[in-house]
């Protein structure tokens, strides 16, 4: 008796298990439809604001400031800094974990250039070179957001935003970048050729030692 009560029950747990395992698997595989859909509409709603914020970084890394010819030390810019604005109570666990990261970097990384920038004594006559500070951070910010929108779009299946055929965001923020590295390599180039000034101040321990030059730090690139 014991045995068959046994072998009963079991035989009603695994009916049981039998007629609802297609709810189950059902349920689970509407569950994962929606969160497919919904990671897609949250990449799409990244991607539409990273193409605005590289709009504002191409205006930016083309901008060159017009001067008061009253006052040299005034001038304004023709664009305004760009201003990355992603999507607000937005759950980004749904997106692929190598995404989230670099989504999340992204106002960081926009925020520590206009920090730079603001750290520079802006004022006559080379203003601390924060005109091609400005144009070279916004440009390779820019690129990160190019390459992060081409990522989002492979991954989801997304359309690449489409530009008119003459605008080239990409070329054209590279071609920035390769401009001020190379006016970097200039200056330094000219800061080497510099002839050493004469001193009129007499050492203490006489002119044995070699002088050293100052050497300006290296720019990477690719940064």
């Amino acid at each position: 008796m014991m045995v068959g009560a046994i072998a009963g029950a079991f035989g009603v747990v695994i009916g049981l298990l039998l007629a609802f395992m297609p709810i189950w698997a059902k349920t689970i595989r509407a569950e994962r439809r929606k969160q497919d859909r919904d990671a897609r509409y949250l990449a799409m709603r990244t991607v539409l604001a990273l193409d605005d914020f590289v709009g504002g970084c191409y205006s930016a890394a083309h901008d060159n400031p017009e001067f008061n010819p009253v006052d040299p030390g005034d001038f304004i810019f023709h664009t305004d800094d760009p201003v990355l604005v992603l999507p607000k109570d937005a759950d980004w666990t749904i997106l692929k974990p190598e995404l989230i990261d670099d989504i999340l970097w992204m106002p960081n990384r926009a925020r520590n250039v206009m920090d730079a920038l603001e750290s520079l004594d802006v004022s006559p006559p080379d203003f601390d070179n924060y005109f091609e500070h400005r144009q070279e951070g916004f440009a390779r910010l820019g690129l990160r957001a190019l390459d992060l929108i081409d990522m989002l779009c492979v991954v989801y299946g997304l359309m690449p935003p489409e530009r008119p055929a003459y605008y080239h965001p990409r070329e054209g923020l590279q071609a920035k970048v390769a401009q001020m590295t190379a006016l970097w390599g200039r200056r330094r180039q000219a800061q080497r050729n510099l002839p050493a000034e004469p001193s009129n101040i007499t050492p203490l321990f006489g002119s044995g030692r070699e002088e050293t030059t100052v050497r300006l730090p290296e720019i990477d690139p690719k940064g």
